[in-house]
């Protein structure tokens, strides 16, 4: 980068929060996929006048500038495959409001999923999506890449809870979307089109989130299938019968595998697992609701090693080695990718043929 440029994104950024030092820019060079690019500087955001600074410093002089949580992406969004600028979003890192009559919170970028599921907890709420890497990610990440995870059986995407969004658009202009009303219907949908976008339409630095109050009981379940397709078949009945668990996943038998070498989990060898989820106000509600799910999934040939977590730390458990997968798979294969198929929930016993 050149000295002038150099000396206007200082300015811009402040001395402080600009680095164009080897070791910054070998870090910020990948994240979690299998891309890699250099960037010519990094910044570390501190506030929404600082971020249009940049931005528009950027517009003026044709930088590309690369929007950055934690890193966690599978995808390679934050990499810098043209150079430019990385934009650290991670220091701005504030919970500005919780307002439980609202039901909403008002956040920065930067603040951890598990951090704002801590602050909420006590209060008997949860923002629900659940990702894989919920311990280290960002909400302006899940608001990037529109994470899901393992409750979006029953609670959906990131999308479903943005109320709405400060964002910072390419010419350093700050526009706001949304609004802080559960129902807002007026005037185009800005706020979910820039969910999702990857950084491509702007740059998030507020996010006003929806919440969701947080279920009593819990019961969990496994189950192992001798056929994959009956598995896949066992979730289209379960749905069918109108019955919603929180989280319903299959395991095939490479994570089958990989789970009985690389956890402590008593898991069967099967071809197939079958992880089941149901919560609810009262116990009594969420065992109904698995029972009748239980029924159905023996009919499919799911009855072998039938098994129900006897407390909440045997479920988290389960659900931690699940969550790891990913890291472990890789560990093993480095070259290992992943990807994302979505088919209509009738036709998931016929992905076995396409394994």
């Amino acid at each position: 980068m050149e000295e002038a440029l150099w000396a206007e994104l200082q300015k811009a950024a402040g001395k402080e929060n600009a680095s164009r030092q080897l070791i910054d820019l070998v870090f910020y060079s990948y994240d979690a996929s299998d891309h890699f690019g250099r960037p010519q500087a990094a910044a570390w955001a501190t506030d929404t006048e600082q971020v249009s600074r940049i931005l528009k410093w950027a517009h003026k002089h044709g930088v590309p500038v690369i929007p950055r949580g934690a890193g966690t992406s599978l995808s390679g969004m934050t990499v810098p495959a043209r150079g430019g600028v990385v934009l650290d979003m991670s220091r701005m890192n504030r919970i500005l409001a919780l307002r439980v009559p609202d039901r909403l919170v008002i956040l920065e970028p930067g603040v951890v999923y598990t951090d704002l599921q801590r602050v909420l907890a006590p209060k008997g709420f949860f923002f629900p999506p659940d990702p894989a890497s919920g311990s280290v990610c960002t909400i302006g990440g899940n608001v990037a890449t529109n994470a899901g995870g393992i409750r979006g059986a029953k609670y959906g995407v990131t999308q479903d809870y943005v109320l709405g969004l400060e964002v910072v658009l390419a010419d350093g202009s700050i526009m706001h979307t949304g609004s802080k009303c559960m129902k807002s219907v007026s005037g185009y949908e800005l706020t979910k089109l820039f969910v999702g976008s990857e950084g491509t339409l702007g740059v998030v630095t507020g996010i006003t989130l929806k919440i969701a109050p947080l279920p009593r009981h819990t019961v969990t379940a496994s189950m192992a299938f001798e056929h994959l397709a009956d598995a896949g078949r066992a979730v289209s009945r379960i749905v069918q019968a109108g019955i919603v668990p929180c989280v319903m996943e299959i395991l095939d038998s490479i994570c089958v595998k990989i789970l009985r070498r690389q956890s402590d989990l008593d898991v069967p060898d099967a071809e197939a697992l079958l992880l089941l989820e149901t919560d609810g106000r009262t116990l009594e509600e969420a065992t109904k609701e698995m029972d009748r799910a239980l029924v159905l999934t023996n009919e499919c040939g799911g009855g072998g090693h039938l098994r129900k977590a006897r407390s909440l730390e045997e479920a988290a458990s389960l659900w931690q080695a699940r969550r790891a997968l990913g890291g472990i798979i890789t560990r093993l294969r480095p070259s290992f990718a992943v990807e994302d198929v979505t088919v209509p929930i009738s036709r998931v016993p016929e992905l076995e043929s396409v394994r």
